[in-house]
């Protein structure tokens, strides 16, 4: 249990509704949802009962409510006093999982600690780890393995691979995309000196097809682009893919593609390990917003 559960039952005692607890914290409706299911199975208590699409407070609620409201009150009164001379949390992400992931997480961080600065820099998951290790940044994320005997590494979510087309794309018909699918279409991907592409690059060659690279670029938000522009498709990670995705863009499965795992990086002896805590929760829920909205498997 930690300080996301017990706002989130305080704002559905308030409203009465995880839809609208959700759009007063800033969050999801599911994401208040999971967090009121995490908290009853911590109380051992069922606190709600649902009448004519309302949430009725059972006995043990109110019970609890006057302990929820000290516990608020006390770490309101913490934060007044402590953030203002607070140091700024430093992230460190490539750009995309800035923009999809640590952006969205950062909003809800400042929701339980207003006022709190924040540092992000942009570099690629191989200097994400050099950054975590020297201290340059409290957090990062990484993509996984990654063995270092000054990092802590908490694993966040194992995706696949998918074909990033465009609306009205004749693949976007359908379920699954394979290589033989893709022979003459106009590729854009990343780099050819990540081990993904070479990932890439086997699976077309075992395939016996021969890739048209028209556009190399460095990073899954700038590939997604060009495809919005209609200059192609792209193959990425599903997860930043599906980020990226919207009525305009399409993804869909690549099979026997390589699998993708990310993690959040932090020192072994973090500095202030509460805050890691709070913020690790929230990337973790938007993570899983972004995949369950899919329907991505994780």
């Amino acid at each position: 249990m930690d300080l996301r559960h017990i706002r989130a039952f305080k704002a559905i005692m308030q409203t009465g509704s995880t839809v609208e607890a959700a759009r007063m914290l800033g969050v999801s409706q599911p994401s208040v949802s999971r967090l009121l299911a995490e908290f009853e199975a911590a109380t051992g208590e069922r606190l709600f009962t649902r009448t004519n699409g309302r949430l009725t407070p059972r006995d043990a609620a109110e019970l609890i409510l006057p302990d929820v409201d000290r516990t608020l009150a006390g770490f309101e009164g913490l934060i007044s006093n402590v953030d203002r001379t607070a140091l700024p949390l430093r992230v460190a992400a490539p750009a995309g999982v800035i923009t999809q992931i640590i952006a969205p997480a950062v909003r809800r961080l400042l929701v339980d600690r207003p006022g709190q600065k924040v540092v992000a820099e942009i570099m690629s998951y191989h200097d994400v780890i050099a950054a975590v290790a020297s201290g340059r940044v409290d957090i990062g994320f990484v993509k996984a393995p990654v063995e270092h005997p000054a990092i802590n590494i908490v694993p966040l979510v194992t995706v696949g691979t998918d074909v990033v087309l465009p609306e009205g794309h004749p693949l976007v018909a359908k379920d699954q995309i394979t290589p033989q699918d893709l022979y003459t279409a106009d590729l854009i991907l990343l780099g050819r000196n990540r081990p993904f592409r070479a990932q890439l690059d086997q699976i077309f060659l075992q395939a016996g097809i021969r890739m048209e690279v028209f556009i190399e670029t460095q990073a899954v938000s700038a590939a997604c682009r060009f495809v919005r522009e209609g200059l192609g498709i792209t193959i990425a990670n599903a997860l930043l893919a599906r980020g990226e995705a919207g009525n305009d863009l399409i993804c869909r499965p690549f099979v026997n593609a390589p699998r993708h795992s990310f993690a959040l990086a932090s020192l072994k002896e973090p500095s202030r390990p509460r805050m890691l805590a709070t913020f690790s929760g929230h990337v973790r829920d938007v993570t899983g917003e972004i995949l369950d909205s899919s329907g991505q498997s994780h």
